[in-house]
């Protein structure tokens, strides 16, 4: 029986050309969970990615990968991990079908056809397994990947940007993949800035941040505790989109965030205690002058977008 962290790296460098882009990483990923990857672009997550996978050889450090040290270098620990790279790979010419047989053939899995034909329905694609890859949708393309990296079932998947490109739809139809696979048992380290969608879905989160891992835990224990005065989160009963610019006009209205689509933020220009009943009921009025209808008003819950962009801003670090 398999125990201990399905990855635990200690004190990770890397350095390129004679700059550290990986400055003593620590990070854990528990059995069985989905820990989300933060950071801004040229943090160091995809070249810790890469390392762990041992396509890119660490200065210093340990990696501690399904209880073996080293990192993915040993070809029977490959073919229980997969690795989602940012943009992957396609052949445009072949159909999806054809794509991962390739690859299952290639890769010595046992059962190619029932593991290809598996793949494709996991991820929503039998239907158009005859295909060539060529008219696929970005999404479409890049759930063929993804079904590229499950062929061998591996039990830990690390994700580089999966929804990068992907429309709304696309983004969903990833979220509800990815929950499936942990519901299957499978541990799942993922990166995007995606932070809705990530706050939806993560166990954990860890944040990165010029090489270093700056923050670390669950996502509600790492928002603020407190909402900023004057900001509320309202929930109304119609779709919000198309009467956001009429809010955003509203005397005393601030800035207008659309969380979902009845569900917006709304920042007033004259800070007010969230718990002032006198200014929600104001709120409320005039959203329903507009011919809303409100149900809720109450303080803006703190997001990962919150946090991303307090610890982007500042030198902090949190444990």
């Amino acid at each position: 029986m398999d125990v201990g962290p399905a990855l635990h790296v200690r004190n990770l460098t890397k350095s390129f050309r004679g700059k550290r882009v990986v400055d003593g990483v620590d990070l854990t990923v528990e059995r069985g969970e989905i820990l989300g990857f933060l950071g801004p672009n040229g943090a160091g997550k995809t070249t810790v990615m890469n390392m762990i996978m041992g396509l890119v050889r660490p200065d210093g450090g340990e990696i501690e990968l399904l209880g073996v040290r080293g990192g993915a270098r040993d070809r029977d620990l490959r073919l229980r991990v997969g690795y989602l790279q940012e943009k992957p790979r396609i052949y445009p010419e072949m159909t999806g079908r054809a794509y991962l047989d390739f690859f299952a053939r290639l890769h010595g899995v046992p059962e190619p056809d029932r593991r290809v034909a598996a793949a494709l329905d996991r991820v929503g694609l039998t239907d158009a397994a005859d295909r060539i890859l060529a008219t696929y949708s970005r999404g479409m393309q890049q759930r063929a990947c993804l079904a590229r990296v499950m062929l061998h079932q591996p039990v830990l998947l690390l994700l580089d940007e999966p929804t990068l490109g992907l429309d709304p739809l696309g983004v969903a139809e990833m979220r509800d993949i990815l929950r499936e696979m942990r519901e299957g048992g499978v541990t799942l380290l993922f990166s995007s800035h995606q932070l809705a969608e990530m706050e939806r879905i993560c166990d954990r989160v860890a944040f990165m941040k010029q090489g270093r891992v700056v923050a670390a835990g669950r996502p509600a224990d790492l928002a603020p505790t407190r909402s900023a005065p004057g900001v509320f989160e309202v929930e109304v009963h119609e779709p919000v989109g198309p009467v956001l610019d009429a809010i955003r006009g509203l005397a005393g209205v601030a800035a207008v965030r659309e969380i979902a689509r009845c569900r917006i933020e709304v920042a007033l220009r004259t800070p007010t205690p969230v718990d002032s009943r006198e200014a929600r009921a104001a709120l409320a009025r005039d959203l329903t002058g507009l011919g809303l209808t409100v149900l809720t008003v109450g303080g803006a819950s703190p997001t990962l977008e919150d946090l991303f962009l307090a610890l982007a801003e500042s030198n902090q670090t949190m444990q």
